[in-house]
């Protein structure tokens, strides 16, 4: 009897610290998001004088640099199967940013956002056949609530919703970062987590300059790149804060919860992206947007307490 109330009380402890590493793994992720937030006023300062894709390279090739000094030591002792893992994450991550840029060019910013958002569906879809990890019932309600709140918040359903193009174009973004946190959710758990942010990293930021490279000298294309102070700061802050540490975070964070709840928590970035819009360039929400915030908050609340 002594014996099985001991087994009982490790499986008591262990229960108790693996929901302590969940609850602290999701405000992580929360906390990312809030900083992700705060890139769509940084973003929106900078594209006039910088072109998207040399953006999204200065901004990877930043965090790079960043994080290679930090743990130099660490690269140089890198296990081979790590660095390709990492290599095929960042090729993930990097498709899902260039459909995401260059939707914008053939459809409104609100529809993208929205679609873009789907990855919040796609996730748990791709969950079960993938990873074969099914979705609980609170996860699939949090879910619906979320993709609600996103069609309510970033949908301007006074403009023709025709699929065309761009709409295309970020429903493959969406289904690219869909990949990226099942990418993420699969090899963070097997590999050191330093070597897969540094090579997703690297891979994105030459993969944006090797775009660069190719529009320049093969289409001959001309790039916009006239950066002032305010701008270098802004890509500084970008590269550093809400790439390399984010990066980090979330990779770490996804060992100890599960993609779905990734999905759900990552849903909020539309909401604060509104917050900061509404603080910093005077920005306003609709009521129907308003609705949305919340709708993707209770998805969160329905996901990670009753779940």
């Amino acid at each position: 009897m002594a014996i099985n109330a001991d087994n009982h009380a490790k499986k008591q402890k262990f229960s108790s610290q693996a929901a302590y590493q969940h609850w602290v793994a999701d405000g992580l992720l929360l906390l990312i998001t809030i900083i992700w937030g705060t890139t769509f006023v940084i973003v929106k300062g900078i594209l006039p004088r910088v072109d998207p894709i040399v953006l999204i390279g200065m901004r990877f090739l930043v965090a790079s640099l960043a994080v290679t000094l930090v743990l130099a030591r660490q690269i140089l002792r890198a296990d081979g199967k790590a660095v390709k893992a990492g290599i095929v994450i960042g090729l993930i991550l990097f498709t899902g940013y260039i459909f995401q840029t260059v939707a914008l060019e053939y459809t409104t910013a609100s529809k993208c956002g929205f679609i873009t958002g789907l990855s919040v569906v796609l996730v748990p879809i791709l969950s079960a056949f993938l990873l074969k990890k099914s979705p609980g019932i609170p996860s699939l309600i949090g879910v619906g609530f979320a993709t609600l709140g996103l069609a309510l918040l970033s949908l301007d359903f006074t403009e023709a919703t025709l699929f065309q193009m761009g709409d295309l174009l970020s429903l493959l973004g969406a289904v690219a970062f869909g990949f990226h946190i099942l990418a993420v959710a699969k090899f963070a758990p097997l590999y050191d987590v330093r070597i897969l942010v540094v090579m997703q990293l690297w891979t994105v930021a030459v993969a944006a300059f090797a775009m660069v490279g190719l529009r320049v000298f093969a289409l001959g294309q001309t790039i916009l790149f006239s950066p002032g102070n305010k701008e270098l700061i802004g890509i500084g802050f970008l590269g550093i804060f809400a790439t390399a540490l984010t990066l980090f975070v979330q990779n770490i964070a996804q060992k100890f919860t599960s993609p779905t709840h990734v999905a759900i928590i990552f849903a909020t970035e539309p909401v604060f992206a509104g917050i900061f819009g509404w603080w910093i360039l005077g920005e306003t929400l609709t009521r129907t947007q308003m609705v949305g915030a919340v709708l993707i908050i209770a998805g969160i609340l329905v996901a990670e307490v009753i779940g």
